[in-house]
């Protein structure tokens, strides 16, 4: 007994003490003393680097610097001579999605009015299953499975949260600042809204290797969204899985797959509804948000997050709905819950009001509220747009009954009306950031599209008509020659509607003017230099496969007027 305790007591070589505890070691193994009795046997074999000099902990931890170095080449290959040539994952065929709009009229104008922009969807297919991990696997590198997927995920949240804001996340992105693992992000976000946060990240990826994971990642996140609320119903796996659903809906779109990025809008709006984020502060207090749901008193920022899912979801819904000549499914007479805030303000509780009511009834009667914010004024734009749309669609079926425009003049003048409001309340874009000018773009294009929409169904009967359908026109135009284009770097996809409807102005008075010998020349080339610029726009965002497909409809269209 006293030659043991002697040999434990006596000073090891480097090397010979176990990597884990490195004092008081006795040196047994697979197991030594201290590591045994912390852990009550528990612990993996103790680790000893008199054989190889490292051990296995840091042999991984080298590993995984590699990898990230790795990563960082692929992602920014300009900057490392080294890295290897990435080809471009959007030249793929632009996908089966038609637009159907309006062809240029080939002759003079006929009585009957034409229909606002529809959009069609086909079923589309999805490219070859990628090779997963190619990269980290040519690295020659034997790390566990897991240990790359932490990296790749962590890799992925980040390439995502540099354009969070312009997909249209209303979470909170400082959850993710202090995220080291993909365990850590387990234990704070359901496994949909990371899986949907994994597949965009991979899709905004400039490497070749990384964006064709998505064929992978979108099964995945398709499965773990369908499974989010079948266990449990908190308030964050709520919000998250809307947001998850929210993010799925956007990929299908900027994807051209239509009728699924409609299922997933309407189901991340039917989510937020099901849990009162439309009656938030709402005035009658009989129609409250369920108990579920407010089992306890939210944060200020907890409320702002639910508020902000609610306007982004129904935006991305009803917009959609309209851009595709379906019917309006959410009722804008429930909307209790105040406009949004940027989400950083909500400490500010003083901004909010104490109660509201009827939020988008007033506003579509041009009740003051007072809502300033993008995110409000994006709300307001993208409603406004959709209820252009709906006028005009019965405006038009109307009119080709009874040939009677007048009927409708005080439903047209009421939204006329809203809309010129708004337009004089929407800040200079030429003088805003990139990331605030992207969005300010969408929502001036959403509010002169309004004007288009509004005023096509009359355009054949009134001249202040086809002068306003004009103008906004030439208003996108105008704001897109103020933008920053190349700097945006994404753009929401619904633009690729919007910019259609604006082209399709210029084309038809280019294609009047050919039989009109009282155009002025000096309108023709307005109206070419127009088109012009609107196909210019349109191709710097084409490698979003919607834009991209109209693009390449509008170029065939103004090739057939210029033939």
């Amino acid at each position: 007994m006293d030659q043991q305790k002697s040999q434990s007591r006596r000073q090891l070589d480097k090397g010979q003490a176990c990597y884990n505890c490195r004092l008081r070691c006795d040196s047994v193994r697979p197991i030594c003393g201290p590591c045994a009795r912390f852990g009550g046997g528990a612990l993996e074999d103790c680790e000893y680097t008199a054989e190889s000099g490292i051990a296995r902990s840091q042999v991984l931890e080298e590993q995984i610097s590699i990898i990230e170095s790795r990563i960082q080449q692929l992602e920014q290959p300009n900057e490392n001579q080294a890295s290897v040539g990435l080809h471009n994952p959007y030249q793929s065929s632009y996908g089966s999605l038609a637009l159907t709009n309006p062809q240029p009229q080939a002759g003079p104008s006929g009585s009957r009015s034409q229909p606002p922009p529809t959009l069609i969807a086909q079923p589309s297919g999805e490219g070859s299953p990628p090779e997963f991990y190619s990269d980290i696997v040519s690295l020659n590198i034997s790390l566990p499975t897991p240990t790359i997927k932490s990296i790749l995920t962590l890799h992925r949240v980040d390439n995502f949260l540099r354009r969070a804001s312009q997909i249209g996340f209303f979470l909170n992105t400082q959850m993710f600042d202090s995220i080291s693992s993909r365990a850590a992000l387990s234990q704070i976000v359901c496994p949909a809204l990371i899986d949907a946060i994994c597949l965009w990240g991979s899709h905004l990826s400039h490497s070749d290797a990384l964006s064709s994971q998505t064929t992978t990642l979108l099964p995945e996140a398709l499965r773990s969204a369908a499974m989010s609320l079948s266990n449990q119903r908190n308030p964050n796996t709520v919000i998250q899985t809307i947001q998850a659903e929210a993010l799925l809906a956007q990929y299908f779109f900027r994807n051209a797959r239509i009728l699924e990025g409609k299922y997933h809008a309407s189901t991340a709006v039917s989510i937020a509804l099901s849990s009162g984020f439309h009656k938030i502060r709402s005035a009658n207090t009989q129609s409250n948000a369920p108990q579920s749901l407010t089992g306890y008193p939210p944060t200020a920022e907890e409320e702002g997050e639910r508020i902000n899912a609610f306007w982004a979801v129904l935006m991305l819904n009803n917009t959609w709905l309209a851009a595709d000549g379906s019917p309006g499914d959410v009722s804008y007479a429930i909307v209790d819950t105040p406009w949004p805030l940027d989400i950083e303000l909500y400490s500010q509780t003083h901004l909010q009001p104490s109660h509201s009511s009827s939020t988008v009834e007033n506003f579509l009667t041009n009740v003051p509220d007072h809502a300033t914010s993008l995110v409000a004024l994006h709300a307001k734009a993208a409603i406004v747009f959709d209820q252009a749309c709906r006028l005009a669609t019965q405006f038009t079926e109307t009119m080709n009954h009874t040939n009677q425009p007048n009927n409708h003049r005080a439903e047209y003048s009421r939204l006329h009306q809203v809309i010129e409001s708004l337009k004089e309340a929407l800040p200079p874009i030429s003088s805003s950031e990139v990331e605030s000018q992207s969005l300010l773009l969408v929502i001036y294009s959403f509010v002169h599209t309004a004007t288009i929409q509004l005023n096509n169904p009359f355009r054949l009967h009134f001249d202040f008509s086809r002068s306003r359908a004009i103008n906004a026109a030439i208003a996108i135009v105008d704001c897109m020659r103020q933008s920053n284009l190349p700097e945006f770097g994404y753009i929401d996809a619904i633009v690729g509607t919007l910019w259609m409807a604006a082209s399709q102005v210029f084309m038809t008075e280019l294609s009047q003017a050919r039989y009109n010998s009282g155009s002025s020349r000096q309108n023709v080339q307005q109206f070419r230099q127009g088109v012009e610029t609107i196909l210019a726009a349109m191709s710097v965002f084409s490698d979003c496969q919607m834009i991209g497909m109209q693009l390449d409809t509008a170029r065939r269209n103004y090739a057939a007027i210029r033939n």
